[in-house]
């Protein structure tokens, strides 16, 4: 009898069951760090946001989102490279809040070795963005379970993810002014002698009406400006990524995260010939690697990218609005204009080989010759087998990497269609 009560009073088991996908089903709820209502809200989503419960108890369900969760960990167990940060410990605890405190009630450990993206600081604490593995809790009351083939919902999921896509915040690191010495500050006089700092002829003011003192200044002042140089960046060669896609990897990787500081910097730093490079190598690092850890790299690369344009594409919107507001309507068509142009997919010039990825959509309203599109990152690009040898249904609603070379073709706005030579459907991401 006392055995039976006891059962009675305990929640329901904690269920773990294969993880299947819902959404929201309110207009907004939040996502908590525990089966609480009052613990910390670790996100806060709305109506039609999907999730995957991967565990139950009630009347709470625990969930994973597209794109992870905001939290926090301790600067002492993190390092970080260019805004992507590296755990160096076990078992750390992943917190929902900057703090130690009961309210922070941990979500789960990371693991040594796991990359995180930096959003901010607090103290002591970094706030960052986690994979999608971690889960919390949500009411289950509060979710609905449509039906949908598994395709849709990894479609609905990589979509939401892209739009949560964050740009990586560097750590900001001063540079140290380059030391100016006796030996290294030179100054030419009105004949063209050249003479080091601290020389008789430097030294003696009357000879052009200068003194020793503005002289220096203005030599220490040329001396810094020659001292800055920006390299020039050199586009990377689609033959050589096929050659050594790992390598290639890094690269851009690199100088991607080079162009994401600029950019949040000021969206005049935007650079459209770069994107589109950097978007060649990571397609191509995927149509060529027989690796699987560099496939998925190059893939989280494409998605970062994607963060990046979409910031760069609202930078723009914000733009616009605020020229039309201050009554600039040239200026703010201009800037509309220019975001279009930025949505529309890059043609490479004459013949070539051109890869591209994303999902295969089926528009037979926009162009009913041409109804099948791969679209990613806000880019739609058509797509047509002319030899037939590619049933294009087969594929909708599957992400995919396509080769191929671009014909002229009236019949869509683009004015270009990619001819597909090879296609390959990608495998689900990983979790």
């Amino acid at each position: 009898m006392l055995t039976t009560l006891i059962l009675a009073l305990i929640p329901a088991a904690f269920a773990q069951a294969d993880a299947q996908y819902a959404e929201v089903a309110v207009e907004n709820t939040a996502i908590r760090s525990f089966y609480d209502s009052k613990s910390a809200a670790v996100l806060e989503v709305g109506k039609g946001f999907p999730v995957q419960v991967v565990a139950e108890l009630v009347p709470w369900s625990k969930v994973r989102v597209p794109g992870g969760f905001d939290v926090w960990v301790h600067q002492d167990y993190v390092v970080f490279d260019a805004g992507i940060g590296t755990i160096t410990s076990k078992r750390v605890r992943i917190r929902p809040l900057p703090s130690t405190a009961a309210e922070s009630h941990a979500l789960g450990h990371f693991s040594k070795g796991d990359q995180v993206t930096r959003l901010g600081e607090d103290g002591d604490w970094v706030k960052v963005r986690y994979k999608e593995q971690v889960a919390a809790w949500v009411l289950t009351k509060e979710l609905a379970f449509p039906q949908r083939e598994l395709s849709q919902w990894q479609r609905i999921w990589s979509d939401v993810s892209d739009a949560r896509t964050v740009v990586p915040l560097p750590q900001v690191i001063v540079a140290e002014e380059p030391a100016i010495t006796d030996s290294t500050v030179e100054t030419t006089d009105a004949e063209g002698n050249v003479y080091p700092a601290g020389s008789a002829t430097q030294q003696n003011p009357s000879a052009h009406g200068q003194t020793a003192e503005s002289s220096a200044n203005t030599m220490q002042a040329t001396a810094l400006e020659s001292s800055v140089v920006v390299p020039e960046w050199v586009a990377l060669k689609q033959a050589a990524v096929a050659l050594a896609p790992a390598k290639y990897q890094k690269l851009a990787d690199h100088e991607l995260a080079v162009l994401s500081t600029e950019v949040t910097k000021s969206n005049k730093n935007w650079n459209r010939a770069k994107i589109d490079n950097l978007e060649m190598v990571f397609g191509n690092v995927i149509w060529h690697s027989m690796e699987r850890k560099e496939v998925d790299a190059a893939r989280s690369s494409l998605t970062r990218l994607n963060g990046l344009r979409r910031f760069y594409l609202a930078a723009l919107a914000s733009e616009a609005r605020r020229a039309e507001v201050a009554g600039d309507m040239v200026l703010a068509s201009t800037i509309r204009e220019q975001r279009l142009v930025e949505m529309k997919p890059h043609l490479v010039p004459g013949g070539g080989t051109y890869v591209v990825v994303g999902w295969v959509e089926y528009q037979p309203k926009v162009s009913a010759r041409i109804p099948f599109s791969v679209v990613r990152g806000k880019r739609s690009t058509p797509l047509h087998s002319y030899d037939g040898h590619h049933n294009l249904r087969d594929f909708v609603n599957h992400e995919i990497v396509v080769r191929g070379t671009w014909r002229e073709d009236q019949s869509v706005a683009a004015g270009r269609v990619l001819a597909i030579t090879e296609l390959r459907v990608l495998p689900a991401r990983r979790k």
